[in-house]
């Protein structure tokens, strides 16, 4: 068995990061043979691989190319990649530029595919992944969704965005990017671009608050990276109208009762520190979130803080086994919470997993938790 190297052509600007890797392997038991792209780790992190036989990978990620750059192309867009300028966005606080709108985009995670949704994206992407059948698509776009190919139900596999052609992965740490697997380092060797999910930029760095603008930044930023942003900026206009609204139905709130978001956990709870989506909604919607003194974003807490710090109301996140059903079933359960006042009073939101975290179903969520938490500011 050998490995041999040789530069990647000119003609292919999305592998000009690692040298093309072919692995050269004898044929199977089987007498099957062919081409199959495979990454293969090097000392120096991942490169592409493939079998002996059959078409050669070169010329599989050349029809990739061709097939993403030819202009008047399928997508609806007759303008060649080279007659847009590059852009420059922020990311995580850093620049970022996109010398051309990605083609063939994948995105980790149902609130993000969501995001590319709600800006009728679905035509510049390669696919989705992370989406389980227990996180629930809004019905608005499961017809959509169901035209894309899922990449995978888990996490991000470099081996399936580079098999599916990827130019481009929207994700998040913690949403699909994971240090030492799947980061925008990792994909950048293979010249896929990506853009990290604001909310999760407390994970590599540190913030000053979470907010809805952090959503409405990506969104435009998204709109910016795939020039259309006036179709973005119209979609956050409508958002933030919507918001004004509910701002001033809840002008003459005077208190703000105190709320526990559950995710999951039994043992030990799952909840939100101040760094998380949940912690702007339930701010916006008249609330104050338990642990919002805690810096951090999703994160585990215990019973015993839960007890003490009282909360009127919770908030469950309706995803996985057990289901929001099951969830208060449990939390009913447990005797040593029966004296918390949102469990003695049996006060529960429920929110859908992609409507408690960063996407296009925020402004909606704040409208629900502030019509529980102040129902006479909606009379």
């Amino acid at each position: 068995m050998q490995d041999w190297q040789f530069p990647t052509p000119a003609f292919l600007p999305r592998l000009t990061g690692p040298a093309l890797a072919v692995r050269q392997q004898s044929g199977q038991s089987s007498g099957r043979s062919g081409m199959r792209p495979r990454l293969v780790r090097r000392a120096g992190g991942w490169s592409l691989g493939c079998l002996q036989g059959g078409v050669g990978l070169a010329f599989a990620a050349l029809a990739w190319s061709l097939a993403a750059t030819a202009s008047g192309d399928e997508r609806g867009d007759a303008r060649p990649p080279a007659a847009y300028p590059p852009v420059t966005v922020q990311v995580c606080g850093a620049p970022a530029r996109f010398d051309t709108p990605p083609r063939r985009a994948v995105t980790h995670d149902v609130n993000l595919t969501e995001m590319f949704l709600a800006l009728d994206l679905e035509d510049r992407m390669a696919g989705y992944s992370g989406i389980r059948s227990s996180k629930t698509v809004a019905p608005e776009y499961r017809a959509r969704l169901e035209r894309l190919p899922l990449l995978s139900d888990k996490g991000l596999s470099l081996e399936a965005l580079v098999g599916a052609g990827a130019d481009f992965v929207f994700g998040g740490w913690s949403y699909g990017f994971q240090p030492g697997e799947v980061t925008p380092e990792a994909l950048a060797r293979f010249g896929i671009g990506s853009y990290i999910l604001s909310e999760s930029c407390i994970r590599v760095g540190a913030r000053r608050k979470v907010s809805l603008e952090d959503t409405f930044d990506d969104l435009l930023n998204l709109g910016r990276i795939f020039r259309i942003e006036a179709r973005a900026r119209a979609f956050i206009d409508r958002q933030r109208a919507e918001l004004a609204k509910i701002a001033a139905a809840l002008s003459g709130v005077k208190t703000r009762p105190r709320v526990f978001v559950y995710d999951s956990g039994e043992t030990v709870p799952l909840t939100t520190g101040r760094f998380a989506m949940p912690q702007a909604m339930i701010e916006l919607a008249g609330g104050a979130n338990i642990f919002d003194d805690l810096p951090n974003s999703w994160m585990r807490a215990n019973w015993e803080d839960v007890i003490h710090r009282d909360p009127e109301w919770i908030v469950i996140i309706d995803y996985g086994q057990p289901n929001a059903a099951g969830k208060i079933a449990f939390l009913l359960a447990r005797q040593e919470l029966a004296q918390v006042t949102a469990i003695r009073e049996r006060r529960f939101v429920t929110l859908d997993y992609a409507a408690a975290t960063p996407g296009p179903r925020n402004v909606e969520s704040v409208r629900a938790l502030a019509k529980a938490l102040h129902p006479e500011a909606f009379r």
